[in-house]
């Protein structure tokens, strides 16, 4: 029990470090950048937070889901497959992040200082996973303390020296990512040069029945996320998609990040619990989430009344960001409560009925978002947003409580018996958002 808590706590640390780190990433950016400057900088992270949302769904969600269920060899062996495949993801995506610097629009400049950091990005994205999976936050832990410290102690050292222009974050977020991936390969000795160890093709073969629909998911997540902000750009203006994301930033994204942070901690054990078929299990963990997450759901709606005179205070230039805070801020408590829920058809390994959930969700968000904007602008937009992802969760009560209803022992070497589609090649790199949960 002592080492149970410890490693809640550990978890919930982790998660917290990442959580904030993440939001801190783009927020960042907006003092130091004009908002129209600040735009190429954060597509550009945008695309770095799509890459690892991908690796995510073909690694790190994977390993929360498959290998929580084994033992300690297996789970290393599945370990070092995992990190291969998340580096090639990295190269392939540094390759397309390249090519679309060279041939494409001006706000695609700031990619050429990303791409170099990629592959280190996504190994250290597997790695925390890795360590979740084998129940040692801590270890993740550490590794994203090292990640900020160095990302922290270079953006310093930047801005001192007079440095104020979109490379400066971007460089420092990818030495970051550099320092993290080391931790890990370190401490999980895995050497990235040995080719005997990890097989990305038996990576990819053993976990295609999960992978395949989880990365539709993500793709289809990245597509909507697109979709949102060009169509705010469109039927408003470019400084309309400012304020969004800066109230995202703020007031969304840190609670997406801890979305993404809980979820890692319950998903490997409702994994186990549903393949022992325990349902009341699974029920018990679940109710004690959904109290947790509901709670932290509250602390944005608190917040959102303070909007207005902290961004008058320290983001004057941002201020009308403060008219949306109330629906980004339900709308972070929507998905907070959604939380356990997610985590639960995880665990069961019900990845087709999460694919079933998002183009639910999608539909609904598209829809009330194009009518909210074209009656009431920002505004609308936002509250559109946000009715959509009511509508998500009470599709994903529902599939959850089907799951739920059909639970039986499983076999843990056996997948389960739906076949989705798989892709053929890897994935492409647009834009973001994760984690594990894009920004919706």
């Amino acid at each position: 029990m002592k080492k149970l808590r410890g490693n809640n706590a550990a978890g919930l640390a982790d998660q917290l470090v990442s959580a904030g780190a993440n939001a801190a990433t783009g927020l960042l950016v907006l003092p130091f950048l004009a908002p129209a400057e600040a735009g190429a900088v954060l597509f550009a992270i945008g695309v770095g937070y799509f890459a690892i949302g991908i690796a995510r769904a073909l690694v790190g969600d994977v390993l929360l889901t498959y290998s929580a269920r084994y033992g300690d060899a297996e789970r290393a062996r599945q370990a070092a497959d995992a990190t291969k495949t998340a580096g090639a993801l990295g190269l392939l995506a540094a390759l397309i992040a390249v090519v679309a610097w060279a041939t494409g629009p001006d706000f695609l400049s700031e990619l050429v200082w990303l791409a170099p950091f990629l592959p280190f990005v996504l190994v250290h994205d597997a790695g925390r996973y890795v360590f979740l999976a084998a129940r040692r936050p801590q270890r993740a832990l550490l590794s994203d303390l090292t990640y900020i410290a160095v990302q922290g102690i270079v953006l310093t050292g930047l801005l001192v020296a007079g440095y104020r222009d979109g490379a400066v974050f971007l460089c420092a977020w990818g030495i970051g990512g550099i320092a993290g991936a080391l931790s890990f390969l370190i401490r999980a000795r895995i050497n990235v040069f040995d080719l005997r160890r990890g097989d990305l093709r038996g990576w990819v073969k053993e976990t295609r029945h999960l992978s395949g629909w989880l990365t539709l998911t993500a793709l289809l997540g990245q597509a909507q996320v697109q979709f949102v902000y060009t169509l705010v750009t469109g039927l408003l203006t470019p400084t309309a998609l400012s304020m969004l994301r800066a109230a995202q930033y703020g007031l969304l994204m840190p609670a997406q990040n801890l979305q993404m942070a809980v979820s890692s901690l319950l998903v490997p054990r409702m994994s186990r619990l549903a393949g022992a078929g325990d349902a009341a299990g699974l029920s018990r963990l679940l109710r004690r989430a959904l109290t947790a997450t509901a709670l932290c759901g509250l602390v944005p709606v608190a917040l959102s009344p303070l909007a207005g005179p902290v961004l008058d205070a320290i983001l004057p230039k941002y201020a009308q960001a403060a008219t949306i805070a109330l629906p980004v801020a339900l709308q972070a408590a929507i998905y907070l409560v959604q939380v356990p829920f997610t985590a639960a058809l995880r665990g069961m390994q019900r990845v087709r009925s999460l694919f079933v959930q998002y183009v639910v969700f999608v539909a609904a968000q598209v829809t009330c978002l194009i009518a909210g904007t074209l009656a009431f602008e920002l505004r609308g937009a936002a509250w559109g947003m946000m009715a959509g992802s009511a509508v998500g969760l009470v599709a994903m009560v529902v599939l959850y409580r089907r799951a739920h209803s059909r639970l039986e022992p499983t076999d843990p070497a056996e997948p389960e018996p739906e076949t989705p589609p798989q892709p053929e090649t890897p994935p492409t790199v647009a834009d973001e958002n994760a984690g594990p949960t894009p920004v919706r």
